[in-house]
């Protein structure tokens, strides 16, 4: 699965506002909510299972990339969130080191094969130094979707 085919340009945060883990958590399910209409009900499940699926560890992948995750009846298919930082956050990820690139991946429970591609798809993508390194230095939604394009 290619990330372009699901990401949307409203789905993206540039910069996020957040400083702390669980701020960040909030403002991207925020950012889910807003984008796709949710109602405050809906919102509330998607924030509980991101904020109880991070409980069981968490979602930093290590080199500045976190990939908070969670499967949810108040959505439909896969959703991904981008959010970019300009100041590093502590996400508990295991090389120490704090984070600046958010993913968050939240799909259907019908949707579970989906949601393990995309989670393969962004680490990929991510495996590449410069590639997050232009990421980190995108200003706007529409750079990020351009950046992925490539």
């Amino acid at each position: 699965m290619n990330l372009i085919e699901i990401l949307e340009e409203n789905l993206i945060k540039v910069p996020l506002v957040s400083n702390s883990k669980s701020d960040v958590l909030v403002e991207l399910v925020n950012v889910l909510a807003i984008g796709k209409n949710l109602s405050v009900h809906e919102k509330d499940s998607v924030l509980e299972a991101v904020v109880n699926r991070e409980a069981l560890g968490s979602t930093g992948i290590g080199k500045g990339i976190c990939i908070p995750h969670a499967q949810s009846e108040s959505i439909e298919n896969i959703n991904v969130v981008v959010g970019v930082s300009r100041v590093p956050i502590d996400f508990d990820s295991p090389d120490n080191l704090k984070s600046r690139l958010f993913f968050l991946v939240v799909a259907s429970s019908g949707a579970a094969s989906a949601h393990v591609e995309v989670l393969a798809a962004i680490a990929r993508a991510c495996s590449s130094g410069v590639f997050r390194r232009m990421l980190e230095q995108c200003k706007s939604n529409k750079e990020v979707v351009q950046l992925f394009s490539e």
